[in-house]
């Protein structure tokens, strides 16, 4: 493919003292493209479901100074897409459903776009899930959804955004905070005209972006009245979906506990989405290996009771 195929479309950079002439340490540097290829994709799928069955690569170019790796897209729909490795039947395939009339070097820019506007939410919201829904604002015919913080002040983002994290695993984004330290900072940039809009990362903002289930060696036994096996019924607030891990949040006693049906999809819970309701279910502390308990408990969904209407706007609708 030709060089001028392709044009920036945005960037992650790590800039600081510990960043010299844009040099990072290799094991850094790996965890963040790898992050950047996986939230990049995830967010492509929300975008269309065929990026899911199609073979394709994501290419960068990463320059001097501060460690910059600069987010390439393919100009023109059927030009030949993301990269060389991006089979051209893939790229037509794609012209011919979702997206007649966009290019694809701004479905990427659109993924990156709503990279940049999940840190400003999490930023704002001290939160990277289960955010306050219940006061939510909406505005420019319902495309833009306003997200309180503790104070009651909006930060103000795209609809389709805000359902996307509704599913994104918050691993993905710590992939890419996690070679953020003391002498290094991220920064998401989106192509803007001439110019770049970005969201940065700081080593005190870093802790807002972790999975909450990264390192339990040293907390107690969550809920240790929630034994293995037991049958609960108990009453909070479902926070989250993700049809990728067929899961649901619920929130319970200021935690985040994972649910998963002890059949069929999460759909059939949608109706509950952020609503305080009673869950009934089956308590399990077992680990993917089945060797250790957990520390924090899992619920197997048998049913779940709305205590509420759902009287606002359905930011699952599409």
């Amino acid at each position: 493919m030709p060089n001028n195929e392709l044009e920036e479309v945005g960037f992650i950079k790590y800039q600081g003292s510990s960043v010299p002439s844009g040099i990072m340490n290799a094991g850094s540097a790996g965890m963040a493209l790898v992050g950047l290829d996986e939230a990049v994709r995830f967010f492509n799928e929300q975008q269309s479901p065929e990026f899911a069955k199609i073979d394709y690569e994501i290419p960068v170019k990463v320059t001097d100074g501060s460690w910059v790796a600069w987010v390439l897209g393919a100009v023109g729909v059927g030009a030949g897409a993301f990269a060389l490795g991006y089979l051209k039947k893939a790229g037509e395939k794609m012209a011919e459903n979702d997206f007649k009339d966009v290019g694809l070097k701004d479905v990427i820019k659109k993924s990156l776009e709503a990279m940049m506007y999940f840190v400003n939410l999490v930023k704002h919201t001290g939160r990277n899930q289960g955010w306050n829904t219940d006061k939510l604002v909406w505005k420019d015919n319902n495309t833009l959804v306003g997200v309180p913080n503790h104070e009651g002040e909006l930060v103000f983002l795209p609809v389709e955004y805000f359902k996307w994290y509704m599913s994104l695993p918050p691993r993905i984004i710590s992939k890419l905070t996690e070679a953020v330290t003391q002498e290094r900072s991220l920064t998401i940039g989106v192509k803007d005209g001439q110019s770049y809009r970005e969201a940065t990362v700081t080593v005190t903002e870093k802790v807002l972006f972790s999975s909450e289930d990264f390192d339990l060696e040293n907390e107690d036994i969550l809920f240790p009245e929630l034994v293995h096996g037991d049958t609960v019924k108990l009453e909070g607030k479902l926070t989250r979906g993700n049809e990728s891990s067929n899961s649901v949040g619920f929130e319970y006693g200021g935690h985040i506990l994972n649910c998963i049906p002890d059949r069929g999809s999460i759909r059939k819970f949608k109706p509950a989405l952020f609503l305080h309701c009673v869950v009934e279910g089956t308590i399990t502390r077992l680990t993917k290996q089945r060797m250790v308990a957990e520390k924090k408990p899992t619920i197997i969904l048998h049913k779940v009771v709305p205590l509420e209407a759902d009287d606002q706007y359905d930011v699952f609708q599409s």
